[in-house]
């Protein structure tokens, strides 16, 4: 059956229409940016790739076109960790660099034939306390012989004490100890004390007893001082006994004080190593366990 004239008419409006159509769609197609070329990635929101917060944009443009460029977050933080990898030490890092004394060089110090000076007070001043008694301990592997300081006229040592005959390079102590001396006071005689030992291999300071009034760091200030020209080489080393054995708070602040001048002075810590209120033979053979541990 043939179509009417209106019916043809209208059927060819309809395909002219859908050309026109066509022909824009195609004009638009061409025309629109790629996104690659605008930087936008394709959303994921409402998908499954997208549910995941913790994924980043290059887990997402890994699975399209690789051939895509994309601004990567992994490289824009990489760049301050290589220069933290390059900065410069710290001041506390050089720190660690200063050379500090320790008890190691101060028994080096006296192991061959030496002359060590003990400046003490009354906790170190007779045969009976812990110097002494601590110098029979060494006694025990090489001869060793003491002199003490002659309290009475204070201008030189008594005669010798033979502790030890034993084979082995021979030790002479030279206890400068004297009842109540301060630091300050052993400060004052520094010179007097090496003079009369005639030489001094190594140091060490025994004191704090007397010491409650005063300046504890700075009278051990001018108690080092002391040592330039007599003792210059000589290794130093300061032990602090049990802190109930002294007024309070000088333990602490001998402490301290070894530890600003730990780069010329030993320390050693008898308490930890030593019951409370240690007899002068519990002091002498934990000074010797923490010294021969070191």
């Amino acid at each position: 059956m043939a179509l009417s004239t209106r019916t043809q008419n209208a059927l060819i409006a309809g395909l002219a229409a859908l050309a026109v159509g066509t022909s824009a769609f195609a004009v638009w197609s061409v025309n629109r940016p790629h996104p690659s070329l605008t930087g936008t990635l394709t959303s994921t929101e409402g998908t499954d790739a997208g549910s995941d917060d913790a994924r980043s944009t290059t887990d997402v443009t890994a699975e399209g076109d690789s051939s895509e460029p994309t601004a990567s977050p992994t490289t824009e933080t990489s760049a301050p960790s290589d220069e933290s990898a390059t900065e410069e030490p710290t001041s506390a890092d050089d720190s660690s660099d200063v050379d500090r004394a320790t008890v190691q060089d101060w028994v080096d110090a006296w192991s061959d034939d030496a002359d060590l000076l003990v400046i003490g007070d009354g906790y170190s001043n007779m045969p009976s306390q812990w110097v002494q008694l601590w110098g029979d301990e060494v006694g025990n592997d090489r001869p060793v012989t003491i002199h003490h300081w002659g309290e009475a006229q204070d201008v030189t040592f008594n005669d010798p004490i033979v502790l030890s005959e034993e084979d082995g390079p021979q030790l002479t102590i030279w206890s400068a100890s004297r009842d109540g001396s301060t630091i300050a006071d052993a400060a004052d005689r520094v010179d007097r004390f090496a003079e009369e030992a005639g030489g001094v291999d190594a140091v060490l300071i025994s004191l704090g007893l007397d010491s409650g009034d005063e300046d504890v760091a700075g009278s051990l200030d001018e108690l080092l001082a002391e040592f330039d020209g007599v003792a210059d080489d000589a290794p130093v080393l300061l032990a602090v006994a049990p802190p109930e054995l002294y007024d309070s708070g000088v333990a602490e602040d001998m402490v301290a004080w070894a530890e600003d001048n730990a780069d010329r002075v030993a320390l050693v810590e008898v308490g930890p190593a030593a019951p409370d209120n240690p007899t002068a033979e519990e002091w002498a053979l934990a000074f010797d366990r923490v010294i021969s541990a070191d």
